[in-house]
């Protein structure tokens, strides 16, 4: 007969005795740190206007179209009926009448404020005796009168997000249906910074069926009709936290004036309304409840754009995406011969002139195009420029790359005189590869170094030329005029030391990318191994030659116009945001409110807006959510705009960057004396900061309260203050420019661990953003 297996019990056996909670804490050597279950669920969302609290029902003017839509019938499921004991009595039921207990509301309140949720029953389990729970918001305490053990067993689902009803007031009419989008931020989902990436992720969510975030819930999605974000460089925490003063105080109070710092951690959200904000940003409190901590990407030196990480979604790299590439390579074969480059697409514009430093050409100069050069300059008989009258038509054949233009490659070496750098050597190659012109330079002064290891000239070259700058720039403006098109390696120098002013432009350190993106730029060296294959100016302490180099720049425009506008630069890897939205399906629009030549940057976004000042950013935000008949704009779904006076008048517009491109671009020798690097800039605060801060906090309501309801409005700072970062970069860029010929101890400055710790903690500091949401 087989042994019965018997199940082994635990009976009569004691029970280990487990310690009590506060015994365990008493013997731990370790903090006591506030758990998770102490962070409060709360819900993104606008403050109810006091003239809406005070009223007993609302308007129909303020339920939004969504609203209504979503509304469902509570005759045919009564249970998800919501009725609140302050909505208005039924007319035809008497106040003084008994309450009708058959039907239960699923959401009650009694006297204090409780609200009553009913429990769901699972099968076959029987009615508890108490049919609801008490709930209380987490950031509440426990009203007079009510037991203080509250029932743990919350309802919660199985991803452990949790519902926790906000206690209204008495009297308190709350304005969103349950049909209204929420924006819910589960401080138990954030175990980290939250990323720019992580709130490209959120407008994508909104705007199509992308998944959900995982540090966040929004409830409603389709209702949501607008999404904008602002991008305001300048706004940090130390502005809501009290570091940075924005208002003038005496010694003595900024002595006894607290600093307000979250205990919990860096990455949690703040309350906005749990402490009174500064004077300037106390309308903020009014649209957000909470600023959220955010990390821009970057690495131990440097800080990625947080506009180009906004704008632009990394292409994944799927295996099954690279086998339907290969069926439809003839499609897109077929696709880059009709869409080919021209050589006008490559083209400089005005704002490309002026950020890379260029002569501006007399028909260039506009009221809101200063020229970057000197007003001494521009007025010093020393400079030409390139007529542009009677110029003979262009021969544009159908289908032609360089649409009738004449194209030269361009390429000066320059010596070292007492009053700078000098014109040595110009060249001049045509685009069939030919020598168009080759002429050594006479210096004007006595030059102190040739630089031959760099220039490759050599005082017996110059020993015997005659031939002046007002020589060549007679020669050039024969063979240069209003049809012809120079390409070069940054011909800002090159024409500053020509004095010579030409408008159309084609810059290879531009149109090319360096590896680790912009301002950067990649040396003409680096980018003919890359791409052509070929090495080039390796002659050690002979030098450079200038038509070597011409050729070089020659070949990369022709590979450009070859491979597509792509081609060379980091967008081949990134997809553009308004690209991804307009592909998804239903499509969405997108537009863009920025400086600059936003229509030539952002060629994909459907709306685009070019503005000089931020007033103009709140017009145009305004205009593109609602739309505009007169102009014959259509209202988009997407908007991205920038406020910039904020960030301007801070002092964070990468003040450094100027001079660490300057510095690079300087011929440095062993004689050569001392660089200094500028000196930082004294941080501003008080009345003069908080004036800014206020006005660009009016900017911000008034683009709430323009768009329409159920719009979802993000503001996001980006970086913290950068300056200290900048500086340190660029100590680090003049001690490696001179370790490169100078001895160790012979350095301006000295690059040790001490101040590569001190970079680290810098930019450390300087990734720390906010971001703020809102739902109108």
């Amino acid at each position: 007969m087989a042994k019965k297996n018997r199940r082994k019990t635990s009976r009569g056996k004691k029970k280990p005795e487990v310690p009590d909670e506060e015994e365990v804490r008493a013997l731990s050597p370790l903090p006591v740190l506030p758990s998770f279950g102490d962070i409060p669920t709360f819900t993104i969302q606008s403050h109810t206007p006091s003239e809406e609290k005070s009223a007993r029902k609302r308007t129909a003017d303020a339920v939004s179209d969504a609203e209504e839509d979503g509304k469902e019938d509570s005759s045919v499921n009564p249970a998800k009926r919501r009725c609140s004991s302050n909505e208005d009595t039924p007319k035809d039921t008497p106040k003084d009448a008994p309450k009708d207990t058959s039907q239960d509301a699923p959401e009650d309140e009694d006297s204090e404020g409780w609200q009553q949720v009913p429990v769901r029953k699972r099968k076959g389990e029987d009615t508890p005796s108490n049919p609801t729970k008490r709930y209380r918001s987490a950031n509440e305490g426990t009203p007079q009168g009510t037991p203080k053990e509250i029932p743990e067993d919350k309802d919660e689902d199985s991803e452990g997000w949790q519902q926790v009803p906000t206690r209204r007031k008495k009297g308190e009419v709350s304005n969103r249906g349950s049909s209204y989008p929420e924006i819910i931020v589960s401080s138990q989902r954030i175990h980290t910074w939250t990323k720019i990436s992580d709130l490209q992720n959120l407008a994508l969510h909104l705007l199509s069926f992308d998944a959900p975030p995982q540090w966040l819930l929004v409830k409603n999605k389709s209702a949501v009709r607008r999404t904008v974000y602002l991008f305001v460089p300048g706004l940090s925490m130390d502005l809501f936290d009290g570091r940075t003063p924005l208002v003038s105080k005496s010694p003595e109070e900024e002595e006894a004036a607290p600093v307000h710092r979250s205990n919990i951690g860096e990455f949690f959200p703040v309350s906005l309304t749990e402490k009174p904000l500064p004077r300037p940003l106390s309308e903020l409190s009014n649209i957000f409840t909470h600023v959220l901590p955010v990390r821009a990407g970057g690495d131990h030196n440097r800080i990625f754009s947080p506009v180009y990480n906004m704008l632009n979604i990394p292409i994944e790299a799927d295996n099954s995406k690279k086998s339907n590439n290969k069926k439809n390579n003839n499609n897109k074969r077929n696709h880059k011969r009709e869409t080919r480059l021209k050589i006008s697409d490559l083209l400089l514009s005005t704002e490309d002139l002026i950020e890379n430093e260029y002569p501006l050409h007399s028909s260039q100069i506009l009221e809101d195009h200063p020229s970057p050069q000197s007003k001494e300059a521009a007025e010093n008989d020393e400079w030409v420029e390139t007529s542009l009258g009677d110029l003979p038509p262009r021969n544009n054949e159908a289908g032609s790359t360089l649409e009738g233009y004449t194209v030269y490659s361009l390429d000066c070496e320059m010596v070292k005189t007492a009053t700078g750098s000098s014109l040595a050597r110009v060249s001049l190659i045509s685009w069939d590869g030919t020598v168009a012109f080759d002429s050594l330079v006479k210096p004007s002064e006595p030059v102190i170094d040739y630089l031959t290891p760099f220039s490759g000239i050599t005082e017996a070259m110059l020993r015997d030329i005659t031939t002046t700058r007002a020589d060549i720039q007679n020669k050039l403006k024969e063979l240069v005029d209003g049809n012809t098109i120079l390409v070069g390696q940054s011909l800002n120098s090159d024409l500053n030391a020509l004095k010579l002013r030409h408008p159309w432009i084609v810059d290879t350190s531009v149109i090319y990318d360096h590896p680790r993106g912009k301002p950067m730029k990649p040396s003409l060296k680096w980018l003919s191994l890359k791409f052509l294959k070929r090495e080039i100016q390796a002659y050690g302490s002979k030098g450079h030659d200038s038509i070597e180099d011409c050729t070089a720049c020659l070949d990369l425009v022709k590979l450009k116009l070859e491979k597509g506008k792509e081609f060379g630069s980091t967008a081949a890897n990134f997809e553009s945001i308004f690209t991804k939205l307009a592909a998804s399906k239903p499509s969405k629009t997108g537009a863009v409110i920025d400086y600059g030549d936003v229509q030539k940057k952002y060629v994909t976004a459907q709306f685009t807006k070019r503005v000089n000042e931020d007033d103009e950013v709140v017009d145009g935000v305004l205009k593109s959510v609602n739309g505009d008949i007169i102009s014959g704009i259509a209202p988009v779904d997407f908007t991205w705009a920038q406020l910039r006076d904020l960030n301007t008048t801070r002092g964070w517009h990468n003040s450094y960057q100027k001079f660490i491109t300057e510095m690079n671009t300087t011929v440095i020798t062993a004689d050569s004396p001392p660089i200094e690097v500028p000196p930082q800039p004294a941080p501003l605060a008080g009345d003069q900061l908080g004036k800014v801060v206020e006005e660009m906090v009016e900017r911000i309501r008034k683009i709430y309260e323009g768009l329409p309801k159920c719009s979802v409005l993000v503001v996001y700072g980006g970086t913290g203050d950068p300056v200290e970062m900048g500086r340190l970069n660029a100590v680090q860029a003049v001690y490696r420019k001179e370790f490169k010929v100078k001895k160790w101890d012979e350095c301006s400055v000295k690059w040790t661990d001490k101040e590569e710790q001190e970079l680290r903690r810098a930019v450390g500091e300087a990734r720390k953003g906010v971001a703020l949401l809102a739902v109108k």
